[in-house]
């Protein structure tokens, strides 16, 4: 064993968030490490990412970032940088050369990959195999979401990769944020048993409601009137929805004295977000927010939630136990449209498929919602994945990872 990492009884997470498209990723790390930091106050934290929104979340303790270059997603398979007019390649190479040196200096006790087990187009290959070699005992997590892509597409992408063997050979755990009654990975994406053993399913990841009154400047949410919460996660696809609820659902709304609080998102290009802010600002009953770190609080006194169906916007519906209406996205992945369906089979939510949305269609279901809906109070979610966490961290701090027995749901 390393003798640094004997000192103290030292415990030191980095933590490797994807960051290609919108905020979710960095929201589900950032909520791991508090939560985790909530049992060992001393413990440090470095979180590895390229989104520019990093300084938009704080509050956690001993915890410092690793600014990435930024990249935006080409396609399916490729990445290319956000700012600068580099080759893909020498972004991709430079942001790999970062994560080996930052593994190496900041020696982790654990390690948690967030969503790509070895990184953004393999980026986090060269780390995590100098770990391997240099750093056995150290602990390595892959954080699966409860859906990647449909399943044929996800099988083919990590074949190509090799992800399967490195998921083998790599990781000493893989934490499933989902339930397996619901979405079944191991049957869905063909996992090898060797990797199966590896799963541990720990819930739904999603923070707690909040306790104290959720204020809005000089505005009481608890006491204003009723409003519907519209979000488009980090926003790169969600103009289509803005505009459709503007057209029609927030005027129908506003004669009825209901307001509408839309969160824009920080990656709402500029030319269609500029244009949907001057929309809105002509309807006295619509709120703009640009962007919106703790989405929980706007959601807590909304009356309904309207979304594209994201992973943390629908675990803190269901934690909020909101009406929901989704229209989800499905390019470039059909996760979204995957999890909506799944989820309203099991009555959670209601959904527009994408290929039907008209304003009038939305402004229809909304009200309908409003009237005849019921806040979901009794469903079969597991949203303790926090609890789950930290326990599975306590077991593999105290190096009991041979004899720690499954959580099972």
């Amino acid at each position: 064993m390393n003798p640094k990492q004997c000192q103290n009884n030292e415990v030191r997470v980095f933590a490797y968030c994807h960051d290609g498209v919108g905020i979710g990723h960095l929201a589900r790390t950032t909520a791991i490490c508090n939560r985790i930091g909530q049992d060992l106050p001393d413990a440090s934290f470095l979180i590895a990412t390229g989104t520019p929104y990093v300084t938009m979340f704080d509050g956690l303790k001993h915890a410092d970032y690793i600014k990435l270059p930024a990249l935006v997603k080409a396609n399916n398979h490729d990445y290319q940088s956000k700012f600068f007019s580099l080759p893909s390649e020498n972004v991709m190479q430079l942001r790999a050369s970062m994560l080996r040196d930052s593994v190496r200096f900041f020696d982790p006790t654990v390690v948690i990959v967030d969503k790509a087990p070895i990184g953004v187009c393999g980026e986090l290959l060269s780390a995590l195999e100098w770990l391997r070699e240099n750093r056995p005992e150290t602990r390595i997590i892959f954080g699966m979401r409860d859906i990647e892509d449909a399943p044929p597409v996800t099988i083919a992408q990590w074949e190509e990769l090799g992800v399967p063997a490195k998921l083998s050979t790599l990781f000493d755990e893989i934490w499933v944020y989902g339930v397996k009654d619901i979405f079944d990975v191991a049957d869905h994406y063909q996992l090898p048993a060797n990797v199966q053993d590896k799963l541990k399913y720990v819930g739904y990841v999603t923070r707690s409601v909040p306790t104290s009154p959720v204020k809005n400047g000089k505005t009481d949410l608890a006491k204003a009137s009723p409003y519907v919460l519209v979000t488009v996660g980090g926003g790169t696809d969600g103009g289509e929805l803005l505009h459709n609820y503007l057209d029609q659902a927030a005027d129908d709304l506003a004669k009825q004295g209901i307001r509408s609080v839309l969160i824009a998102g920080p990656d709402l290009p500029a030319e269609a977000g500029k244009k949907l802010q001057e929309k809105a600002l002509r309807n006295s009953h619509v709120e703009w927010v640009p962007f919106e770190p703790n989405l929980a609080e706007r959601m807590c006194h909304a009356e309904m939630v309207v979304s594209m169906g994201g992973y943390n916007t629908l675990c803190e519906v269901a934690i909020n136990k909101k009406r929901s209406l989704v229209i989800p996205r499905t390019q470039p992945r059909e996760e979204q449209l995957i999890r909506a369906r799944l989820w309203q089979d099991l009555g959670i939510l209601e959904m527009i498929e994408p290929a039907d949305l008209t304003p009038q269609l939305l402004s229809e279901k909304v009200r309908h919602l409003l009237k005849n809906g019921k806040n979901v109070s009794d469903h079969s979610l597991d949203l303790n994945g926090l609890e789950r966490i930290a326990h599975r961290f306590s077991l593999l701090k105290h190096k009991d990872h041979e004899s720690a027995t499954a959580i099972r749901l």
